[in-house]
Parts: structure tokens; C-alpha cells; sequence
């Protein structure tokens, strides 16, 4: 990486951990955050002009593996879909003959779009590691979670199996080198036995697990029947002998042994009120973390209840942003996903708002004493917004209320995508 200094100027800069900054200048040396304050005090080599410079997007949930549905069209359907019968069509198409190359492409196109949206730091659930390699070369910090699932003990041996061939030949040095770690990510209570979350849980690893997603779950665990069961039945996948490891969807992190792990959760649609304080950082045992990985244009689609961030936030637990996959959402951009939570709820303050779409997810990450904020030391990870021609009181405004593109991202101090690419 380049060693000298470059400064940029900008319309604002939103540092995160402080206010925005007006005619702000963002001084990077050796790829890291040198300096951070107004042009009154430092001229800028740079004038990028009327953008905004804010860190890089944290994508908290994703997969890169996958491509749109088939019969999606150019975007998903107007009204809401049954997710059940959504997991019918994603399954269908992965039947139907998509090859590993396939998957391999669908990652290498997303994993561009995603940069050039201004993500710097993805949490991507992939099949056995099948992202790793692309992310590994990209200009970009990533979590990768192979997928483990199978409610028949078959099925479970043979995805844990795959997964952990996958992490045996990661070794430390070359996550170093990639800038990324390795992960389980068991997929969900209603596909994945109760062995497969402990077995996860005692690995010491980053965890992530799709959780009280629909109300179908719900039913699933408290009665094992419902439009799941039929599913799984279709899929051959169902198990007689299944027993949930409990009735609520939390207890799949939350109970015994299981509290002893980092649980990045998405989704989290339906975790009852009651049980909102398990997710604030002190009600982790012995400094692990949880951490709830909200997709709202996929909440929108299923026409899921209204999601609970606002009292989960509340309570003190970390919500974060993330984008879920093309076969569920429009794009991969997480300030995609950002402006179209401000538009439903404009009573968000745009400053914690962009907390969750960089910080938040850096925390849930452990990727927060290097990215996620601008501020001195941290890796100059950033993203350029360009802004519309009008000022606003609040000049988050003018980053969440607007269809203004990404036009730049940096991966330490270096351009990455964009015009200024080289410079």
C-alpha cells in the first residue's frame, strides 16, 4: 500500500463519533487516518467537491453466492411475497443446475457492485467458504460464515464436514494477508439440528445464524408443524426425530453453553420484547457479543411486522445494517438499505442511522478499533457520496434524503473505485 500523505477535502465529513464537519478535510498517511478536522486548519491536496466523505459501509449480512431469482424480473414483485413460498423459488433455482461456477461468478459480480456501493467490511455466509477466495483478493475486510445446516444427521455431518475442510485450510497467516477471518454461520432453528449450534459454539469462532425471521419459525418450534414442516417435508428434509433446542428462537443463542460465542443474528424480526436485554453487551458473558444484522428492503418484501430496532435500540442492544442477497433485495448498497429505512421512519436520527450502517456492524464485527468511524489511527476506509445542490439544517439530510450515488471508495488510503482511481 502507498506510504505517502493525501489529503481530501469535501463538502462535509461524517466522522461518526462526532459531528459532521463542514468544508472538512480528511488527512491520510500510510493508509491510515493521519488527521481529521476543518480546511480552515489544513488545506486539502484534494478538492473531491460537493461530496460527502464518511467511512467505509459495513454490510452486515449477505450473500455474495447469490444471484437474482429467475422470475424476479429487473426487481422484486410490488406486493409482499410469503417467505415460505420464497424458499420454495430460491431452492427451486439452486436445484435446477447452478454450478459452483455459477456461485463463483454471482460472488466476484457482487463482491464489485458492493465496493463500488462503498461497502469496506462484508459479512458474507457462503456455502463452505466458496467466497473466501474472491474476497481474499478484493479491496476489502470481510467475515465469511460457511453455512452449516440439516435437520437430518446425514445432511448435518455432511455440511459440517464441507465447512470444516474449508476452515482447516485457512491458515492464520493468510486471513492476516486477506484482511478477513473465518466463520460458522448454522443456518437457521427450523433447517439446522440443535448439535450443529453447540458444535459451532464451542469453536471458538465468529458465529452468525438467520433468527426469528418469520412467524412460521415461531410455530415450527412451538408445535413442529406449519407451512415449514410442509416445506422441509417437500424438500426431504424433514426429520421426525427432531427436537428444537426450545420454544423461542433466542435459545438457539442464548441458552446454556451457547451464550459463550459472538452471534452476529439476521434478521431478528420477531425476538420478543421480553427478551430484548439479552442482546445489550453486558448481558454477554465473558465479553462476547451479540448483535442483531437488520435487512429492511427484505423485511419490506416479506411483509414481515414492523421490525423491532427502535426498542431493541433502546434497550441498548447493537443493530446494524445489512442487505441480504439479490434474491431478496434490489442491490447490494447498504446506504440503499439506509435511505430506505429513512423514508419509512424519518423520526431516526440521520447520526445514529449511519451508526448502523458503519460502526454498529464494525462492533458486531470486531473490526471497531480499525474501521467503522474517522479518527486518527483507524485505516483510512472510506466512502464518497456525492450530495445534492441544496443545504439543510441537519446535513444528514442531504446524505439519506437524496438518490445521489457512491462515487468513490477507499480500502487504505487508496482509491479503489471511482474517478479517482491512481491518484
Amino acid at each position: 500500500m502507498r506510504r505517502g500523505t493525501l489529503s481530501l477535502g469535501a463538502r462535509y465529513v461524517f466522522p461518526v463519533e462526532g459531528p459532521p464537519i463542514a468544508d472538512g478535510v480528511v488527512a491520510i498517511e500510510g493508509g491510515r487516518i493521519a488527521w481529521v478536522g476543518p480546511a480552515r486548519e489544513r488545506t486539502a491536496d484534494l478538492d473531491l467537491g460537493n461530496v460527502a466523505i464518511i467511512p467505509g459501509l459495513v454490510n452486515a449480512h449477505t450473500h455474495l453466492e447469490l444471484g437474482r431469482l429467475a422470475d424476479d424480473g429487473a426487481a422484486p414483485p410490488a406486493s409482499p411475497e410469503n417467505e415460505v413460498e420464497w424458499l420454495r423459488r430460491v431452492m427451486a433455482q439452486r436445484r435446477a443446475g447452478s454450478s459452483e461456477e455459477a456461485y463463483r461468478e454471482n460472488v466476484g459480480r457482487n463482491l464489485r457492485e458492493s465496493i463500488e456501493a462503498g461497502t469496506t467490511l462484508v459479512a458474507d455466509t457462503t456455502t463452505a467458504g466458496l467466497s473466501w477466495d474472491a474476497i481474499a483478493a478484493a479491496p476489502v475486510r470481510a467475515v465469511v460464515f460457511a453455512e452449516v445446516l440439516g435437520l437430518k444427521r446425514y445432511r448435518g455431518l455432511q455440511t459440517n464436514e464441507a465447512a470444516w475442510k474449508w476452515l482447516g485450510s485457512i491458515k492464520p497467516e493468510a486471513q492476516v494477508a486477506a484482511n478477513a477471518r473465518a466463520g460458522l454461520s448454522p443456518h437457521a432453528p427450523y433447517s439446522t439440528a440443535g448439535w450443529l449450534y453447540h458444535a459451532a459454539a464451542s469453536s471458538r469462532l465468529p458465529l452468525s445464524t438467520h433468527l426469528a425471521e418469520m412467524p412460521e419459525e415461531l410455530r415450527l418450534l412451538e408445535t413442529r408443524d406449519g407451512p415449514l414442516r410442509s416445506y422441509l417435508e417437500d424438500l426431504g428434509a424433514w426429520d421426525e426425530e427432531w427436537e428444537p433446542i426450545g420454544p423461542r428462537p433466542t435459545d438457539y443463542i442464548r441458552k446454556g453453553d451457547l451464550r459463550h460465542a459472538d452471534w452476529l443474528v439476521a434478521h431478528g424480526t420477531y425476538i420478543e420484547p421480553s427478551e430484548f436485554w439479552q442482546f445489550r453487551p453486558e448481558a454477554s458473558s465473558n465479553g462476547h457479543r451479540a448483535a442483531i444484522a437488520y435487512c429492511p428492503r427484505t423485511n419490506a418484501r416479506f411483509g414481515h411486522d414492523a421490525h423491532p430496532y427502535r426498542a431493541l435500540l433502546a434497550k441498548g442492544a447493537i443493530v446494524c445494517l445489512g442487505t441480504d442477497s439479490l434474491a431478496s433485495s434490489p442491490s447490494l448498497g447498504v446506504l440503499d438499505e439506509a435511505r430506505f429505512l429513512h423514508a419509512r421512519d424519518g423520526s431516526l436520527s440521520g447520526e445514529l442511522l449511519l451508526t448502523m450502517a458503519t460502526l454498529f456492524g464494525a462492533w458486531a464485527l470486531r473490526a471497531e478499533t480499525a474501521v467503522g468511524s474517522i479518527r486518527a489511527g483507524k485505516s483510512a476506509d472510506l466512502a464518497v457520496v456525492r450530495l445534492p445542490d441544496r443545504d439543510e439544517d441537519d446535513p444528514h439530510r442531504l446524505l439519506f434524503e437524496t438518490d445521489e450515488p457512491v462515487v468513490a471508495t477507499l480500502f487504505e488510503g487508496q482509491f479503489v473505485s471511482g474517478p479517482w482511481q491512481g491518484t
